[in-house]
């Protein structure tokens, strides 16, 4: 199951950074929780359900000119999946480029997204994924 999870994760990044919002959504459980990452605010920090989770896309892509995120590593453990990745962009109003490490650890159940969470250390999203270096 745990190559299946880092699959449907592998494809929800890739059909994001293609805009394809639809296929990154159809991904997602009903119940979804994302939890955007500390310290960047887009509304609010924690997103509830498809819909929500959707317009907390729209906020995050309007402040960006341009924004892809690069993950580095991926991996599964149990129904948890976690990814180190770079966001790169550049502010729409600024025009600052920012390269930013961030991690993600994702939940699934029956093949979709339950929960994501992000965090600041690598520690701290293995610990939560239930993985070690």
């Amino acid at each position: 199951m745990s190559e299946e999870n880092v699959e449907t994760i592998r494809a929800l990044h890739e059909a994001f950074d293609r805009r394809d919002y639809d296929t990154a959504l159809s991904a997602l459980a009903p119940d979804i929780e994302w939890q955007a990452p500390r310290g960047i605010t887009i509304g609010e920090e924690v997103f509830r359900g498809r819909a929500e989770v959707q317009r907390g896309f729209a906020l995050w892509l309007d402040a960006w000119e341009t924004h892809r995120f690069e993950p580095t590593e991926i991996r599964g453990h149990g129904d948890h999946v976690f990814v180190t990745g770079i966001q790169i962009g550049r502010g729409r109003g600024s025009g600052v480029e920012v390269e930013l490490q961030t991690f993600h650890v994702y939940k699934l159940r029956d093949g979709l997204v339950t929960e994501m969470r992000a965090f600041d250390e690598r520690t701290e999203a293995l610990e939560a994924a239930g993985l070690s270096e």
